[in-house]
C-alpha cells in the first residue's frame, strides 16, 4: 500500500488536538509582546504533550511525510489563532524530536 504513505489524515487531526489545546493553555492575546514566562510554561507544557505523542506515534507509522504534515499543522493553526512567530517556533521546535 504506497499510498497509505501520503495518508496524512490521522496525524493532521492529532496536530489539531495539539495546537488546540496549546491554544487553550496559551491564548495569544498573553502574548502582546512583552516578555514572559511563555517559553518556560510552553516546555512544561509540551512534556505532558509528549506523552501523549507518543502514545500517538507508537500506534500510527509515521514516517516523513506524516510528521511534516503533523509539524506544519499545528504550526498553521497555531499562526491562524494569532500567536507571534518566535512562540509558534518553539512549539515546532520542542515537538520535533518528540516525534
Amino acid at each position: 500500500m504506497k499510498l497509505d504513505w501520503f495518508n496524512a489524515r490521522e496525524a493532521v487531526a492529532f496536530a489539531k488536538e495539539i495546537a488546540q489545546d496549546i491554544n487553550k493553555h496559551f491564548p495569544p492575546a498573553s502574548q502582546d509582546g512583552k516578555p514572559s514566562n511563555a517559553k518556560k510554561n510552553l516546555g512544561k507544557f509540551i512534556e505532558k504533550v509528549a506523552i501523549r505523542t507518543h502514545l500517538f506515534k507508537q500506534q500510527h507509522k509515521l514516517n516523513m511525510y506524516k510528521k511534516v504534515k503533523f509539524l506544519d499543522t499545528v504550526k498553521r493553526e497555531l499562526s491562524g489563532a494569532g500567536h507571534e512567530e518566535a512562540f509558534i517556533n518553539e512549539a515546532i521546535h520542542l515537538l520535533m524530536p518528540i516525534l
